[in-house]
């Protein structure tokens, strides 16, 4: 007896180390959901076994989506084969009961692995054991996560093609249209608005306030524009950021400029090597960069906005590294600076916490290699804003540096000389201590025995110079670095942002990435990295940093110390402990921080815990501790409710010190739908991404168009790896799907298994779009109608017997290609004839068709008689053709 999908039925036999029988599953705890590795869909039909307590994946096609050469023997209980990289071996025996990886053995625990005649099914948590990868079943999207806690060939093989794409991003998949929609010069924004009300209850007082995030995005005078209103009742006046610009795969912005893109309002200033800092501010720029170009090799700043309420992590290629709340950087923003990347692939994971329960990511994805620059091409940036200014603010900033409001210029430009050398060049002019100063500066960067090498000399107005020079390599997964900078009385933001007093004479820095040896505690990445510090004065500091994360089913951490050792003052360490967890629907985000010398003290406890009851419905709990002469302990519980329309919140905080506070929080976004000319109102943020308005719909008469015979289609689904699964027409026949990713792209299409009629096909393949945040692009989805035909072929010899009578003998013909002609005389299809010599044509629009024989394939078999053909029409009045069988004559001529 076969269970719904093929898999055979049997009697169970979970005992590691000897079988006989199948295991078996009911049909119940059969899944079929979508497989994704770090925001890649990698397929939307993999089975998974799930009895509500563990999940089981099948060995063989897991390894088949993520390039693991691991082959897969179910007769014998054995698989065999390599992950990663060819000296990090997998050896899987069940009658022996252990696998074996690289030099070390691990027992398989009873139940664990499961051999069924399709492939050899393993538990989530057994695979972790065994692969650097951490697993999430998403029920809400019907999708399997694979977080990999280090870079997979296959993600770097994806990421380079995503890059060469943004060279010539015409070149789509082969048979996929590739769609860039003409957007009008204004269109309908999108909204996002977050509002959170709070009244607090003091010893002397009754305090209320409201904050206000609202972030704006369409297209205005024909460019991609963002404003975000940042509103707090204690203040008289919002503050409001607002860039406008556009972005280009393939660059021709600005005509002969030929730039990627372009930007004004509220931009960024590019990091200057031994130079300037990333900093925001009002301005304008101009890159013809590759989108998501470093600016330098070593580090990036990862910067965005962050509405009230909410809570971002940071991730590099598994790496628990950091998180902030709304309140951390303020303003409306989350800003890490200065993030060490390391050789290869650089992939950060932002996960984003909502106040009602909301999470989503977002991927950026950085390479460090010696191919950076293209031969013989050269690019530029160039960028000015006025330091740390919105660009309307009316609040006076809190502890400004003395340089902010200071206006700042700078420039780059990089020539490829050869795929592995390239030179650059820099100028910047800002204030620096209350002065304007104007600097310049030249580099190179090459490679040499697999390592990225980088030299700059810099130059300030007044003659003084510095000099710096860092090399990145990779010696297996291990990433190394250093980089040493000599300043000359060479005084600058990037000689100043150091732990010593005064200005850098030299500093020095090593680094070192990768991952423990797995001694039994699963994949543990690990970061240390030693400065050094000398300044104009003498003065020394060594910090040592040490980072080990550590996914420790189901908890993800990072374990992090910081030792200052300074030649003028006390030395000081710390400690840090990030903790971050997936058990379900119940997630738990926490930090603690302690004082390891000169006093120790728990400095910071601060933990926070999601559970999603249901689909809709959830809670929050969260406990904090700050530690120092003015300890305070605080205690927050609250309830949330995502509806469709929006997400509504309340909480609950009280303090030590006899202070309570409540708070309501509220979310939606807003945006135009062309295809029912409403405005769509969704609990889920979509703002700064793109839409797509989907009409589906029975095309009668075959024009493609929508018209008034033609007949809407609800339920329809869609095909497409960054489509949610659960996405269906209403009854109008249209959907409105958000939070696509812009500048990317975005396969879409009609799932045929959705529609009610087995015999309705799409009558479009998949298309390819690259769409432009805060826009709806309207598509189109005729559906046809369709219908079949079968035969046999029949091999028909005629003969003469010895009196002269006919004889004919017939006998049906296997493997040769029958081919589907429309009424014009073009191939539809092919099929080859079975065993029997019977073949079928299914979807076949309504028409006018014919089947014939290959005439080639026949005459190469020695049939030299002349085939006939098959003509049929296909309607609605009769849409299955039975019994064209096709005759092939040999023998004698009578």
């Amino acid at each position: 007896m076969s269970l719904g999908l093929g898999i055979p039925e049997a009697k169970a036999d979970n005992d590691v180390g000897q079988f006989s029988n199948w295991d078996e599953r009911p049909d119940d705890e059969i899944y079929v959901f979508g497989l994704e590795l770090d925001g890649y869909i990698l397929s939307e039909g993999f089975i998974l076994f799930y009895d509500g307590k563990e999940a089981f994946l099948p060995l063989g096609a897991l390894a088949d989506a993520l390039e693991f050469p691991i082959e897969i023997n179910t007769g014998e209980g054995i698989a065999q084969g390599w992950f990663l990289n060819d000296d990090r071996t997998f050896d899987l025996n069940l009658k022996a009961g252990n696998v074996k990886l690289k030099k070390r053995s691990l027992p398989i625990e009873p139940g664990q692995v499961e051999r069924h005649p399709d492939d050899l099914y393993i538990s989530f948590s057994e695979l972790e054991k065994w692969f650097p990868f951490v697993l999430e079943l998403r029920f809400e999207d019907l999708q399997i996560g694979v977080r990999a806690l280090e870079p997979f060939p296959l993600q770097e093989r994806i990421a380079k093609e995503a890059r060469r794409s943004q060279i010539k991003h015409g070149e789509s998949e082969e048979g996929l249209e590739l769609i860039v929609p003409e957007n009008d010069w204004f269109e309908l924004p999108f909204l996002d608005i977050s509002i959170d009300a709070s009244g607090r209850n003091t010893e002397n007082s009754i305090e209320g306030q409201v904050r206000q995030t609202t972030t704006v995005v369409g297209i205005v005078g024909g460019l991609d524009s963002e404003a975000t209103l940042v509103a707090n009742s204690a203040e008289e006046f919002p503050n409001i950021r607002l860039h406008m610009g556009r972005q280009s795969l393939d660059g021709g912005l600005l005509g002969p400029l030929d730039a990627r893109e372009f930007s004004l309002g509220d931009v960024t200033t590019p990091d200057l090597a031994l130079i300037a800092d990333n900093t925001v501010g009002r301005g304008f720029s101009v890159s013809s960069f590759d989108l998501n170009r470093l600016e330098q090799t070593n580090k990036v700043t990862l910067r965005g906005e962050l509405a009230v309420g909410w809570e971002v992590e940071i991730y590099r290629n598994g790496e628990l590294i950091d998180f902030q709340t709304d309140t951390d950087v303020g303003d409306g923003r989350y800003e890490f600076t200065n993030v060490a990347t390391v050789s290869g692939l650089n992939e950060f994971r932002l996960v984003f916490y909502g106040p009602q329960g909301q999470r989503r990511e977002k991927f950026e994805r950085y390479f460090v290699t010696a191919e950076l620059a293209e031969s013989q091409k050269g690019s530029f940036r160039i960028a000015a804003n006025q330091t740390n200014r919105d660009l309307i603010s009316f609040q006076k900033q809190i502890n400004p540096r003395e340089d902010d409001g200071e206006n700042r210029i700078v420039a780059q430009a990089e020539y490829g000389i050869t795929d592995v050398l390239s030179i650059n060049g820099g100028v910047a002019s800002l204030s620096y201590d209350g002065t304007r100063r104007n600097y310049a500066k030249v580099g190179a960067q090459t490679t040499f025995l697999g390592a990225l090498g980088n030299m700059d000399i810099a130059v300030d107005d007044a003659g003084r110079t510095a000099v710096g020079a860092r090399a990145q390599t990779q010696l297996g997964s291990w990433s190394l670095a250093v980089e040493q900078n000599w300043f000359q009385n060479f005084h600058s933001e990037q000689s100043d942002n150091s732990s010593v007093d005064g200005h850098l004479r030299s500093k020095t820095i090593a680094r070192v990435n990768g991952h423990i040896p797995d001694y039994g505690l699963g994949n543990q990445p690990f970061t240390a990295s030693v400065a050094h510090e000398i300044s104009e004065d003498k003065e020394r500091e060594t910090q040592i940093f040490g980072r080990v994360s550590s996914v420790v089913r189901p908890f993800n951490l990072a374990l992090s110390s910081t030792a200052r050792i300074r030649s003028d003052q006390k030395s000081d360490s710390d400690a840090r402990m990030l903790i971050s967890t997936l058990m379900g629907d119940f997630r738990l985000r926490g930090e603690v921080g302690y004082k390891i010398t000169p006093v120790a003290e728990l400095d910071k406890v601060s933990l926070s815990a999601d559970w999603r009851i249901n689909e809709d419905f959830g809670t929050r709990f969260g406990l904090s501790h700050s530690g120092g002469n003015q300890s305070l302990n605080v205690a927050s519980a609250g309830l949330n409710h995502q509806f469709d329309n929006f997400a509504l919140g309340v909480n609950l905080e009280a303090d030590s010190d006899g202070n309570y506070n409540a708070r309501m929080g509220l979310s939606f976004s807003l945006g135009h739908d062309p295809n029912t000319g409403g405005v769509e109102m969704k609990s889920q943020a979509f703002a700064r991404r793109s839409a797509i308005s989907a009409q589906v719909f029975l095309d009668k008469d075959n024009d493609g168009v929508y018209g008034p015979d033609d007949s809407l289609i609800e339920n329809a689904g869609f095909s497409g790896g960054a489509l949610s699964r659960d996405i269906k027409t209403s009854a109008d026949g249209t959907a409105f799907i958000v939070g696509l990713e812009p500048y990317r792209e975005i396969e879409i299409g009609l799932n045929n298994g959705t529609l009610v009629d087995p015999f309705w096909v799409s009558a479009t393949k998949n298309r390819k779009l690259i769409l432009r945040p805060g826009t709806t692009t309207t598509l189109q989805f005729p559906v046809i109608e369709t219908g079949e035909v079968d035969g046999l072929v029949i091999l028909e010899d005629i003969s003469l017997t010895t009196n002269g009578a006919v004889e004919i003998t017939e006998k049906n013909s296997a493997g040769l290609r029958v081919i589907l002609l429309d009424s014009n005389g073009r191939k539809i299809s092919e099929t080859m004839s079975a065993y029997d010599g019977y073949f079928f044509f299914n979807h076949i629009p309504y028409g006018e068709y014919k089947i014939t024989l290959d005439t080639a394939q026949l005459t190469e078999a020695g049939y030299k008689s002349q085939v006939g053909s098959k003509s049929f029409v296909i309607d609605q009045a009769e849409p299955f053709i039975s019994a064209q069988d096709l005759f092939i004559q040999t023998g004698d001529k009578i």
